[in-house]
């Protein structure tokens, strides 16, 4: 029996003249927790199936479990560094709140870099883009160049998401002289999520929503998980590099070419050099 439910069966059972059985969490307690607390985040992998692995040995039950860290460096650069996978499910970690009441834990929210596409150019600056990302979750922040501005392809905002809603993967631009503008939401190293209610934590296959209707015919897909700017910008290096590179080898061989066609006699001088 899972901790939470029997906390419910047991409080909802009540004897005759029985006192409550109660412990003061005061003093050096107090202050060891602190220690405890302050050192470690707490994690849900969000999962329809249990987690057993043997590398995650600190299991608070229900696919949470407590990670342990000897320098709140590491920590925050853990906390920075969000999302975090296992096995492409997603880990919502969290530092405890209170004194660590795991049934009290909140893991419903997750930060991610979102890419906005689409902008128009009307709309790149960061107060328009803060409150486009508005409808998205809560903003974070927004990313600008050296110069403080929002222009490019695409906008890039970190943004804290509500992981037990459906993801965002359109939002619209009302504006009083043309249509709106369709701007589609991409989500940076986004785990596995349902392509049938958009919801993270299950496979499409496991949705209540699921009719056995064809994937293409589903609202949410992969094109919602977007290439991180640096990994586009090494792709297109290393495509730059390659296209010189062929590009040179062609060269060489055309020129290697009309070496060897230089070199070789003509049939006319042949023919004048056998008569003589």
């Amino acid at each position: 029996m899972e901790a939470e439910e029997l906390i419910k069966k047991c409080s909802a059972i009540s004897l005759e003249g029985e006192e409550e059985d109660k412990v003061s969490f005061v003093g050096k307690m107090m202050t060891k927790g602190a220690e405890i607390i302050a050192g470690c985040l707490v994690g849900k992998i969000l999962t329809t199936r249990e987690v057993n692995i043997e590398g995650l040995r600190s299991s608070l039950g229900e696919n949470v479990f407590m990670f342990k860290f000897a320098l709140e460096a590491d920590k925050r650069r853990v906390l920075a560094d969000r999302p975090w996978h296992l096995n492409k499910a997603l880990i919502v970690l969290t530092e405890p709140e209170g004194i660590g009441n795991i049934t009290k834990q909140a893991f419903t929210h997750i930060s991610f870099w979102v890419q906005i596409l689409n902008i128009p150019i009307m709309a790149m600056n960061t107060e328009a883009i803060s409150r486009l990302g508005a409808i998205i979750g809560s903003v974070e922040e927004v990313e600008t160049n050296e110069d403080g501005e929002c222009i490019g392809e695409i906008a890039r905002v970190r943004i804290r998401v509500d992981v037990t809603k459906p993801l965002k993967k359109i939002i619209f631009l009302e504006s009083e002289r043309e249509e709106n503008v369709p701007m589609p939401v991409t989500y940076e190293r986004l785990p596995n999520f349902c392509f049938c209610c958009g919801i993270i934590g299950h496979q499409f296959r496991e949705c209540v929503k699921y009719k056995t209707q064809k994937q293409e015919n589903f609202a949410f897909g992969p094109r919602m998980k977007a290439v991180k700017v640096s990994e586009r910008l090494n792709h297109d290096k290393s495509k730059d590099r390659w296209n010189r590179s062929n590009n040179t080898r062609i060269e060489e061989n055309g020129q290697r070419n009309q070496n060897q066609t230089q070199r070789q006699p003509s049939s006319t001088t042949e023919t004048r050099s056998e008569a003589i």
